[in-house]
């Protein structure tokens, strides 16, 4: 049984059609990316399994179960979503920002471990625990959002965008802390632009085209092919 599995998803914003019919997986511990251009359905994709978004047709199964249909009751199945544009809270300080994260769970030992387990992961949010969130750079903003994610101890994390806007060094060390986080049993699904740095690192890749998964397969298999890269890519 896959941990999360889409099949023929359809949705549309109004009369235009963003997914036509989509089916993916995420086994156990993998890296799965979804890769694509700018409109090409990745973000409708997420939003529809984190129950942002109704589908107009097909399922989403978490765990082997319909995904629940309220984003609280996502969350609480163990699915939780970093968001494009980190989304953090600028008028929480980095230590409430990570206890939003935590907010549906009652084991307080749990919630002070996997704490200091964030603090260890990014020791710069240590250093900021009382600063408000808006006063972080980009990059400490990504790190807040990430740790605020393992905060909600997911089975399942799902990333979207996240290296957009930031500088090619702190890029560098988002895809190590995915990797990080992954070797560390959590598994993963990223939504992402740079198709070169997502291939390198995923188990399972799906390029999306207008709406479609275009094309799939082993992420060091898709960047080996210059074919692949050319004409879905753009690379």
């Amino acid at each position: 049984m896959a941990l999360l599995e889409v099949k023929d998803l359809t949705a549309a914003y109004g009369g235009i059609q963003a997914l036509k019919g989509v089916s993916l997986k995420v086994e156990e511990g993998q890296i799965v990316a979804v890769l694509g251009a700018n409109g090409a359905g990745k973000s409708t994709l997420l939003k529809c399994i984190s129950s942002v978004m109704k589908p107009t047709g097909g399922t989403i199964e978490f765990l082997g179960k319909p995904v629940p249909q309220k984003p609280s009751d996502v969350v609480a199945s163990g699915l939780v979503q970093v968001p494009e544009a980190r989304q953090i809270f600028a008028k929480l300080t980095v230590y409430e920002n990570l206890r939003v994260g935590s907010g549906l769970r009652k084991d307080k030992e749990g919630i002070q471990k996997d704490l200091e387990r964030v603090y260890a992961m990014f020791p710069r949010l240590k250093e900021r625990e009382k600063q408000y969130g808006g006063l972080l750079s980009g990059g400490e903003q990504q790190m807040l959002a990430i740790g605020r994610g393992i905060m909600a101890r997911p089975k399942l994390m799902m990333f979207d965008e996240p290296s957009l806007g930031l500088a090619p060094v702190i890029v560098n060390q988002v895809f190590e802390i995915v990797k990080e986080i992954n070797k560390e049993g959590m598994s993963i699904m990223l939504i992402e632009q740079n198709a070169k740095k997502a291939l390198g690192i995923c188990d399972q890749a799906y390029i999306m085209q207008v709406g479609l998964v275009a094309i799939s397969g082993a992420g060091k298999d898709l960047l080996a092919d210059d074919s692949v890269t050319a004409a879905y890519l753009g690379e």
